[in-house]
């Protein structure tokens, strides 16, 4: 064999040396997830439960997971503005956002986002559900909410009330009642309900239609409950009605819970489900989940997948049903 030859097989041997060890390493990097923290960007703004929920499980999986849980809080359009943020990060793991079910597959319908909500994201885990209710000051004029609707109807342009943005459960909720009722009432949108309380409890609207943040104002006597917006009474508080014990065909089906962008590779994806279902039900976060007056629930990555395309096909019927939307603002794939 001649130099040359000798030569050029040197460096073939060394570039499939050099090939052989690059996808090695990227394999071992690969295997390693997560070698760097993790963002997790909550759609809600500080101080409610969503952000108080997100950050306690966040906290709990970190020490399974074995890296940071970066909690960062990107309010803002009822939940959506941190979801369009998710779906354009990179699929590897480290952006993840702590969202509810209404984000994506409520608030799409009633207003254009730039994201799929049935595609653009890889469901992760569900978590825990809110008890949402309609409420006012305790002094307020209204000790039901039959009288509340009447003064709205019979005052329209006059009542202002205050949610946690457009398109949310809260919002949707009110939206309902002002087209079965024929009321006009002004929305005030906030980034998130403690915001939408304070709102309340500082005079700037008439009523909120709330999620669990009301409950410790009530307990304080500072505000009344006028109706819950679920299938059933509140355990906590069983003397409020529900809207549907009120002749309402209404009942909230919001589930908080964490997904990443579409596309997640399946071992990052099971690493992750595995870190948050371990995690939502250690005794830190039980005891954060009771002490927000929230529901716990569970769905893994494949049943919240189901729950979402479920639940926008049902609230799809009812949206149009009770006239708020012709068609959905926002495909769904």
């Amino acid at each position: 064999m001649h130099s040359s030859q000798i030569k050029s097989l040197t460096i073939s041997v060394c570039c499939l040396f050099i090939v052989a060890s690059l996808f090695c390493s990227s394999g071992a990097r690969a295997a390693e997830y997560p070698d760097r923290p993790i963002t997790l960007m909550v759609a809600f703004a500080p101080g409610g439960s969503m952000d108080l929920s997100s950050r306690a499980v966040a906290a709990a999986a970190e020490k399974l997971i074995g890296k940071p849980i970066v909690v960062e809080n990107k309010g803002g359009g009822g939940g959506t503005v941190a979801l369009a943020l998710v779906a354009n990060a990179k699929p590897d793991g480290y952006t993840l956002c702590a969202a509810t079910s209404t984000g994506i597959v409520r608030a799409p319908q009633m207003q254009q986002v730039t994201y799929k909500p049935l595609k653009s994201f890889t469901p992760i885990i569900g978590f825990a559900s809110p008890q949402n209710a309609i409420v006012v000051k305790s002094d307020a004029p209204w000790k039901t909410l039959k009288e509340f609707l009447d003064y709205a109807k019979k005052n329209p342009g006059k009542v202002k009330y205050s949610t946690t943005g457009v398109g949310s459960a809260m919002h949707h909720v009110m939206a309902y009642l002002e087209l079965k009722e024929g009321i006009k009432w002004i929305h005030v949108p906030y980034k998130g309900t403690a915001d939408a309380m304070t709102a309340l409890m500082g005079g700037h609207v008439d009523a909120c239609s709330s999620g669990p943040e009301h409950v410790p104002f009530a307990r304080q006597g500072q505000v009344k409950i006028l109706a819950y917006c679920e299938e059933r009474r509140n355990p906590k508080i069983p003397d409020v009605p529900t809207l549907k014990e009120l002749g309402y065909d209404w009942a909230n089906e919001t589930v908080f819970s964490i997904v990443g962008p579409a596309g997640l590779p399946p071992a990052v994806l099971a690493k992750l489900e595995s870190a948050f279902s371990k995690a939502k039900d250690g005794p830190e976060f039980t005891a954060v989940i009771d002490k927000l007056d929230l529901v716990p629930v569970y769905y893994n990555a494949k049943d919240y997948d189901q729950f979402l395309k479920s639940s926008w096909a049902r609230l799809e019927k009812n949206l149009k049903e009770t006239g708020l939307i012709k068609e959905p603002a926002t495909p769904a794939q």
